[in-house]
C-alpha cells in the first residue's frame, strides 16, 4: 500500500479503471479490457519492483546500523601485560580500558 502514496501510481490506477470502462462501452467484453488490463499489469510490475527495492534498502540500512553499533575497545583482562581488543558490548566488570 506504500506504493499508492505516490500520486503517479494513483493516476495510473484511475486511468486503468477509466480505460476499462470506456473500452467495455466502446468495444465490448473481451476487446475492451485490453488497454486497461495492460495498464494494471504495468502498475503491478511497478509496485513489485518498488517493494523489492524498499525491502533491500531497509535490510541494508539495518545491517549498517548494526555495524555502526560495533565499537572495538582495547582492554586489559586478567593480567595487566596482556592487551586484547573486544567489542564494547562484551565489556565486563574488572576490564581495564586502555586508551
Amino acid at each position: 500500500m506504500e506504493n499508492f502514496d505516490d500520486p503517479i501510481n494513483c493516476i495510473l490506477l484511475g486511468a486503468a479503471i477509466v480505460s476499462i470502462i470506456i473500452g467495455l462501452i466502446k468495444d465490448g467484453f473481451p476487446r475492451g479490457l485490453i488497454d486497461g488490463t495492460s495498464i494494471i499489469i504495468a502498475l503491478g510490475i511497478i509496485c513489485v519492483v518498488n517493494s523489492v527495492n524498499n525491502y533491500i534498502s531497509e535490510k541494508r540500512l539495518a545491517a549498517l546500523i548494526n555495524l555502526s553499533n560495533v565499537q572495538e575497545v582495547a582492554v586489559h583482562r586478567g593480567s595487566v601485560d596482556e592487551c586484547i581488543t573486544i567489542d564494547g558490548r562484551d565489556l565486563v566488570v574488572g576490564d581495564l580500558i586502555s586508551f
